[in-house]
């Protein structure tokens, strides 16, 4: 006899479109100062408080904290909690880029 065989679109409760969308995508502007770890070249990490208006730019999950974004702030990478990201601050959607191409006449 044959099994039934399950979906494999599985479900990701709490997942939101906005969230499925690609890390890279996502930026944020800070409303209040977000506490943040940096890592230098010697793994050693260091607690700094991001000011408020600074630009997140989500370069993917953090290695380091569970539930947490790697971000890039000022050219330096950056660890967060989700949790910080999304409460103190607002996120930005960047306008998607279009390559333009030359039409040939």
């Amino acid at each position: 006899m044959t099994t039934p065989v399950a979906s494999s679109m599985a479900f990701l409760p709490g997942l939101t479109s906005y969230e499925s969308d690609g890390p890279a995508e996502r930026t944020y502007r800070t409303t209040a100062s977000v506490v943040a770890v940096h890592f230098d070249g010697a793994g050693k990490g260091r607690i700094v408080f991001l000011p408020v208006g600074a630009m997140l730019h989500v370069i993917g999950r953090s290695s380091c904290l569970p539930k947490g974004f790697e971000v890039v702030f000022e050219h330096r990478r950056y660890n967060v909690f989700e949790i910080d990201a999304r409460v103190r601050s607002t996120a930005i959607r960047e306008p998607i880029r279009t390559k333009c191409s030359a039409v040939a006449a």
